[in-house]
Parts: structure tokens; C-alpha cells; sequence
């Protein structure tokens, strides 16, 4: 079976899992759209690819972004969309990881949405985080359907990042469940993949500035961080044939942390 028609549109690509991701989609022949804050690196992640891809420049939660992303498709539509940008705790507040997190991703959810193409995906990053907060706040978060409400969530983090990072990638697992239906009316697939530690600079400083991450590194399955590369593996085959049948779902990507709790 062939890939859907159309562009692949891969955001953080200048580093990390969308780097992977957009080296992994251009194997296998997809045209590429990157998107990424930082010019220099993602050009140079481009050369790595020989030049071909396209570039988007700009943070994603400009309000303008969506539109200059549309702009940058030309009209083409969008067999792919690999959402891996965002900010990890340490990077910044509680109310700043809610918007880039949770409400751009919201905004580009509703601009690629009427550009899929029959058979295209969408895959969203969430994280394992989202699972150690469980259900308990789920309906809570559900009452956040568009990107203006996301600031309602903001109190439920008490000014804490990290809990801000967990809610809000709660937020992006139960979005693509609520888009399913909305997809699925184009012939397309939405779906989240829930990373847990992975071996990039994000997670090395992570990791260097909780000791709770080296904890879940410690005490999952296989006792070690992720590869970009297996991680963006998994967003690849959700975007291919083979997943053809998989929407409105999480997949865990974690080396088994969730498998057991952690100690005490």
C-alpha cells in the first residue's frame, strides 16, 4: 500500500524526535514540510537531507502560525502531520507550557484538520506524564475545547511546570480522542504517542534536573532512556498504511516505566 497523498508536515524538526521523524518520513518518500523556532538548525537538518525539504520558521504559538503553515502548504494537501514541538518543565512556567503545549497545539489541530488527505494521520505527542496523572482531572481538562479556555487550566497547576507539562499533555491525548470522529469524517486518523524518557538535549536536561526522571529511567522494563529514533519510529508507522485502522488512541512508548509504580 502507498503512502496517503501529500505533504508530511514535521514541527520541532530542527532537533531530537522531529529531526528523526523527518529523516525516518523521507525514507520512505514522503515531501517534506519542516517547521521549527530555530532557523539555523533547522536548515541544517534540512541539508542533512539533501536540500529538499521545505521550511517553516516560527513559534508555534504565535497566533499567525497556523496561517503561515497553510501559507507554506501551497495548496498541497497534508498526508502526514507529526506534531513534536513543544516545552519540557524546566523550559518554562506554568501558564507558558499550557499555551505552547496545549492551546497551539489546539490551533494546528484545527488547521490541518480540513487540508488531510483520505488515508493521511495526524500524530500528536503527549508523554507518559500524562498517564502518571490518571483520569482524575479529566473532566476538568475536557472543558478546555478550544485554545482560548486552555488558560482555565492554568490554577490546576499551582504554579508548578511540571505539573502544568503533565495536565497539558493530558490534554493533548484526550484532544486527538476528541477529534477522532472529526477526521474520520475526511477519511483521515488522529492518533497521540506518549514518550517517556528519551536520550535528546530535552531529555538529558530533564533528566540532570529532576532526579524523579532518572527514578522512571531506573525503574522501567528496560532500564534505559529511548533513542529519537525509536520514538519516531512508532509516529512513522501511524502515519502508514499499516496503522490504517488505529485513530483516537494513545500509544505508549516508555521502555515499560508505566508498567510498575515507581518506590516510594
Amino acid at each position: 500500500m502507498a503512502n496517503a497523498s501529500g505533504v508530511a508536515v514535521v514541527t520541532g524538526a530542527a532537533s531530537g524526535m522531529g529531526e528523526a521523524a523527518a529523516r525516518l518520513m523521507q525514507e520512505r518518500g514522503w515531501p517534506l514540510l519542516l517547521c521549527d523556532l530555530n532557523r539555523e538548525r533547522l536548515e541544517s537538518t534540512a541539508a542533512g537531507l539533501g536540500g529538499s525539504a521545505d521550511l517553516l520558521t516560527g513559534d508555534i504559538s504565535d497566533g499567525g502560525f497556523p496561517q503561515a503553515l497553510v501559507s507554506a502548504l501551497r495548496g498541497r494537501p497534508v498526508g502526514a502531520f507529526i506534531h513534536c514541538a513543544g516545552l519540557s518543565p524546566t523550559m518554562a512556567d506554568a501558564a507558558r507550557i499550557f499555551e505552547v503545549n496545549l492551546a497551539a497545539t489546539m490551533r494546528l489541530v484545527n488547521a490541518v484538520r480540513p487540508l488531510m488527505s483520505e488515508g493521511g494521520a495526524a500524530v500528536l505527542f503527549a508523554s507518559s506524564a500524562a498517564h502518571q496523572v490518571g483520569d482524575v482531572l479529566d473532566a476538568q481538562i475536557s472543558q478546555a475545547t478550544t485554545p482560548e479556555q486552555v488558560e482555565s487550566l492554568v490554577p490546576l497547576a499551582r504554579d508548578n511546570s511540571g505539573a502544568a507539562y503533565s495536565i497539558a499533555k493530558r490534554g493533548v491525548y484526550l484532544l486527538a480522542r476528541r477529534e477522532a470522529q472529526g477526521f474520520g469524517e475526511r477519511g483521515a486518523r488522529i492518533a497521540t504517542i506518549s514518550p517517556g524518557i528519551i536520550d535528546t538535549p530535552m531529555g538529558r536536561l530533564e533528566m540532570e534536573t529532576h532526579t524523579i526522571m532518572k527514578a522512571l529511567v531506573d525503574n522501567s522494563a528496560l532500564k534505559r532512556p529511548a533513542r529519537a529514533e525509536e520514538v519516531a519510529a512508532v509516529a512513522v508507522f501511524l502515519c502508514s498504511p499499516e496503522a490504517s485502522f488505529v485513530t483516537g488512541t494513545d500509544i505508549l512508548v516508555d521502555g515499560g516505566s508505566m508498567a510498575k509504580p515507581l518506590p516510594a
